[in-house]
């Protein structure tokens, strides 16, 4: 059974099938949806933005504004590269929908701890990896599956960083579920994008729409992420480095998928954006080339994949590589965020332990709750994801962005035989998880409003404390039945708002 329709009353005039709250209702069949209540009226800080949607000046202006901010964002650069079936290169405009998301701060608050408990506890463990490795010794988690995990460095093994943080810059992805609780769907410790994007859909939001700002209650600000992210980066300047820090942020040119983020971050901090050729390591020290005369570079923001950082500690075929990178890192010259071998903290396959993690290291409850998740390496748990193909999802533990999966209510019989003989071939390589009909929210599309799926990529910063800003990117799913809402795949976004209660 889908939602009652909301008691809100449409404005004189001729109807727009394409704004029909009818319509809309057809597609809340498999899903709910943030912005009304169990009842199926607007919770009372969606009343403001649904009375406008169905009102026939109120979409007028939507439309309008909708087309405004597609066309600012093409002026401002804001373009995310995909590879089509082809393996060809697709530039395109961002996607973005106008109508905000809106948290309230009590429900952010907690959100906030508990991913702040969590980046805690996965530093801690990365340390632990890397140093004593209590948690193995002790059997709190697998040994297993650590040391065959590709995140798994050996070459970090014994070596310090400032502060004892790997991951400096992590993302997670958060779902909400069908009674309303958040749920962490998974963590981004290697890499994590997506706040260049975060920070212009909330300045887009401002230009083309600026009536949001007087007629919704106003968001708390995001706008200081790229100081705190500056911050950040000094705070991990190395101990064995007494000149003053100078940072930088290391693109692999502007061919990466989200080179646009690596550009604007940069120039938002003030600090040089670089590629590989422009290093030079000389005597254990990293240097950015030029033809007059050479800079010192303590801490590099990387965002290159680490295999590809070194060719003399890592891949020799890299082409994209500095040698005497890594040498520069484990001396303590050089500050590398986030740390090689950190990707060990999220691999989907270590993904069910974090909770272990958080009482083991903490002593504490976690926060924040995962997704049940089954490992294919138990001859149990495989036995039971082989039998349920058709009702799971899998995912390959070493792919992202959406690639790699399986969702078994909606693949073809062919497919599940694919997987199936993967996960009895390499068990190592997969989990699964029950399929989660995560929540919904209006979206303006070609054919009016239609609800689609979203989730939560909020940012944690670790530094001399932790840092973060409030909300996130909210990625939106391509279409009203997907459940795919990875950029690299299509899916767009909307605006994060963290606001106050008070005042209604």
């Amino acid at each position: 059974m889908g939602v009652p329709m909301p008691q809100i009353s449409q404005a004189n005039g001729e109807k727009d099938k394409r704004f029909d709250f009818q319509n809309y209702r057809k597609l809340l069949l498999d899903g709910p949806d943030e912005s009304l209540d169990p009842r199926g009226k607007p919770k009372k800080e969606y009343k403001a933005l649904w009375e406008l949607i169905l009102s026939p000046v109120g979409r007028d202006r939507l439309l309008s504004a909708q087309n405004a901010a597609n066309e600012r964002l093409r002026q401002l650069g804001v373009y995310f590269v995909l590879k089509n079936a082809k393996e060809k290169i697709e530039k395109r405009i961002f996607p973005f929908d106008i109508l905000p998301r809106l948290i309230l701060k009590s429900e952010w608050d907690k959100i906030q701890r508990g991913l702040i408990q969590r980046t805690v506890a996965l530093n801690l463990f990365i340390e632990d990896v890397y140093g004593k490795q209590r948690i193995l010794k002790e059997k709190g988690v697998d040994q297993a599956l650590v040391l065959s995990s590709l995140g798994y460095l050996p070459q970090m093994i014994g070596v310090k960083v400032p502060r004892g943080i790997y991951a400096a810059i992590c993302g997670y992805d958060l779902i909400r579920d069908e009674n309303g609780n958040f749920l962490v769907l998974e963590d981004n410790l290697r890499i994590p994008s997506g706040a260049a994007y975060m920070l212009n859909c909330r300045k887009v939001l401002k230009e083309s729409c600026p009536f949001f700002f007087d007629l919704l209650k106003k968001p708390l600000p995001i706008e200081s992420y790229p100081t705190v992210l500056l911050k950040t980066l000094f705070d991990l300047h190395p101990s064995e480095d007494s000149q003053e820090p100078v940072a930088a942020v290391l693109t692999p040119g502007p061919y990466n998928s989200a080179y646009f983020e690596h550009a604007f971050l940069a120039n938002q901090m003030g600090i040089p954006l670089v590629e590989p050729k422009d290093l030079i390591v000389e005597n254990a020290t990293l240097y950015l080339k030029s033809k007059s005369h050479k800079k010192r570079i303590s801490i590099l923001y990387r965002r290159i994949e680490e295999s590809f950082l070194d060719p003399v500690a890592f891949r020799p075929d890299s082409l994209i590589g500095v040698k005497g990178l890594f040498g520069s890192f484990i001396e303590g010259r050089l500050s590398l965020i986030n740390a090689p071998g950190c990707g060990i903290g999220d691999d989907k396959a270590i993904y069910p332990y974090v909770p272990k993690m958080i009482r083991y290291y903490l002593n504490e409850e976690p926060i924040l709750r995962d997704i049940e998740t089954y490992s294919c390496v138990d001859p149990k748990q495989q036995a039971f994801v082989v039998d349920n193909l058709e009702r799971l999802v899998v995912k390959e533990v070493n792919q992202s962005g959406g690639f790699g999966m399986l969702i078994g209510p909606v693949s073809s019989s062919k497919t599940r035989e694919e997987f199936k003989k993967g996960i009895l071939a390499h068990p190592r390589n997969y989990i699964a998880q029950p399929l989660i009909h995560f929540s919904k929210l209006p979206c303006i599309s070609g054919s009016g409003i239609e609800p689609r799926r979203v989730d939560l990529r909020p940012f944690v910063l670790m530094g001399k404390e932790p840092r973060v800003v409030p909300g996130g990117l909210t990625r939106v799913a391509i279409s009203w039945d997907s459940f795919i809402v990875n950029s690299s795949q299509g899916g767009g976004s909307k605006d994060t708002w963290i606001i106050e209660e008070e005042g209604w």
